[in-house]
């Protein structure tokens, strides 16, 4: 009697499909890939649009919530010529975490704050750093994520400063030139499979440490590494992890 009434109740759950029906199709997928990331949240400019360029003008594409060392889920694009607004109507709070990311589907008569291009590749980072107090709310720096061998266990570490950076990654010996970026896969000098990572700043012949930890060396994911200068002068080395798949 059991197992007839369990039957009974899951073919009532299960919906129907004719004989030939075929699944409903799948959303095409977009030609460009989008992901923010989020280095210091400004509270005023949390809720943001990302739009796109048109032979018509400028249309809003996606509505998102950003916070301080967030890193948002791949949006889909048309295009690559793309910008930034503050949302002037967001939907209530999601609770204490972030939600997803949702279409725009009415229009809407806004303009960005900021506007970028994307690489050549169909995949990209746009970094987004809190900009000057009298100025837009943010700068944002696109960066190809499409670069050979940025994979899993791999560091892409960009230089923002205006100084030349050096350090060591579990031993491997890199430089970095401002405005510059390099792949590393870090080694493992230290026990339980760490590396020590050591960075420096250039200033005419002497360097000036300003970061010595350890992070593991061996990881199922990749890292960003991000050395964002300072008002005081120091160096922020923001790091985020980012979990395959990549796209």
């Amino acid at each position: 009697m059991f197992r007839v009434s369990l039957i009974v109740l899951l073919g009532w759950a299960l919906p129907s499909v004719s004989p030939g029906q075929s699944a409903p199709p799948k959303e095409p997928r977009s030609p460009h890939s989008l992901r923010l990331l989020c280095v210091d949240a400004v509270p005023a400019a949390s809720r943001l649009i990302v739009m796109e360029k048109t032979d018509q003008g400028w249309a809003a594409r996606w509505r998102l919530t950003v916070s301080a060392g967030f890193l948002t889920d791949p949006l889909g694009l048309a295009s690559r010529s793309l910008g930034l607004a503050i949302d002037p109507a967001p939907p209530p709070a999601n609770g204490a975490f972030n939600g997803p990311a949702l279409r725009v589907t009415t229009v809407m008569d806004i303009k960005p704050f900021a506007e970028f291009q994307l690489p050549a590749s169909d995949t990209a980072t746009a970094v987004l750093v809190a900009g000057k107090a009298d100025g837009p709310p943010y700068r944002v720096i696109p960066l190809d994520t499409q670069a050979a061998n940025f994979g899993i266990g791999k560091m892409l570490v960009q230089n923002f400063t205006p100084q030349v950076v050096a350090g060591m990654f579990g031993g491997k010996a890199a430089k970095i030139e401002s405005g510059k970026s390099v792949i590393i896969e870090p080694g493992s000098d230290q026990p339980g499979e760490m590396a020590q990572i050591t960075l420096a700043t250039q200033t005419g012949e002497s360097w000036a440490p300003f970061c010595d930890t350890r992070w593991p060396a061996k990881t199922d994911y990749r890292r960003y590494l991000l050395l964002i200068p300072r008002a005081d002068g120091t160096v922020h080395p923001f790091v985020m992890p980012e979990y395959p798949p990549f796209r």
